[in-house]
This record gives structure tokens, sequence and C-alpha cells, in this order.
């Protein structure tokens, strides 16, 4: 079984991934890595995944994340963390499901801010506050849609939170 890690930028996508990994004997799989490597197959440049958005663009960065989804539809036994924009496009999410349990990890938006203090915002969202409120706003209904498991993670530590996932997903 796989399991599908979605939710904002800055949620703690990547480190409840590894806390999984981790606890579950599974593999690790961050979507953005793949974009990246890719990117780098298909130009010789090795750029980070908002250096590729600011290069290509909306259309082109999704094209290539699609191509980078379909890329894993035959992984198994991993954990898969995506971006904070990946469930955005409705083609995203028809691989998504397939791939493994989906899981929203949920926080609101003062964790959000506090956490992109350090690597600030995505390049796709305003920088400022409300910007980032409004964007949170128009993503959750989507995530939430698209996921089997929603979990609130705002107050909880990654390893928590891995431990919550594994229980209900009987694992």
């Amino acid at each position: 079984m796989n399991i599908v890690l979605i939710g904002f930028a800055s949620c703690g996508k990547s480190v409840t991934a590894a806390a999984l990994c981790g606890r579950a004997g599974m593999r690790h799989v961050d979507l953005d890595r793949v974009v990246e490597e890719r990117y780098e197959k298909r130009t010789g440049a090795r750029l980070s995944v908002r250096r590729i958005f600011g290069e290509i663009g909306l259309g082109g960065f999704t094209a290539l994340e699609n191509d980078a989804l379909k890329s894993l539809s035959d992984m198994r036994d991993s954990v898969l963390s995506t971006g904070g924009r990946t469930p955005m496009d409705a083609a995203n999410r028809v691989y998504l499901k397939p791939i493994g349990k989906v899981v929203y990890l949920k926080c609101g938006i003062n964790a959000v801010m506090e956490r992109m203090k350090n690597k600030g915002a995505p390049l796709s969202m305003g920088n400022t506050p409300e910007a980032i409120k409004k964007e949170l706003e128009t993503r959750d209904p989507v995530y939430a849609a698209l996921a089997d498991i929603i979990i609130d993670n705002e107050s909880l530590a990654p390893d928590d939170v891995a431990a919550e996932i594994l229980k209900r997903l009987s694992l």
C-alpha cells in the first residue's frame, strides 16, 4: 500500500513522510524531487522546484508535474509527499487517487504562516498573510474532497501524525 500526503505549503508533508517511513518501513518519494530530476533530464539544468516554476511558469510546471505523477503509477510500499499545489490540477487529482490512500494534513493559517517564516511562501501565491489565507481557503475544499483521511496536524508532532495515520489506515 502507498500513502499520498497532500496539504498546503509548509503543512508538514515531508517531515510526516519521514516519520511514516521510519515507523512503517516504507520508502519516501518526494514529488518535488521527482519533478526536479525530470527537469534536469530534459534540460541539463539542476534547479529547485521554485526556480523551475519561475523559469517555465504555471502551465509548464503543471505539465511537468503531471508527467512526474504518471511515472509513479507503479510505485509500491511508499509514502508520496506532494507539492501544496499538486491537487489543484484536475489531471493530478486523477493520478493521485490510484497511487494510494490520500491523507490531507490540515493546519490553519497561523500555523502555516509560522512554518513559512524560514522558506517563504510559494511563488504561485502572494507573500502576504491575506493572499496566503485566501489561497488556503480556496484549496481546503479541494484537498478535503480528494482525501481518504483528514488529519489536523496544527499542534501535533510529525511522529504523532504518523502514528495517527497508521492507526486510521490499520497498518
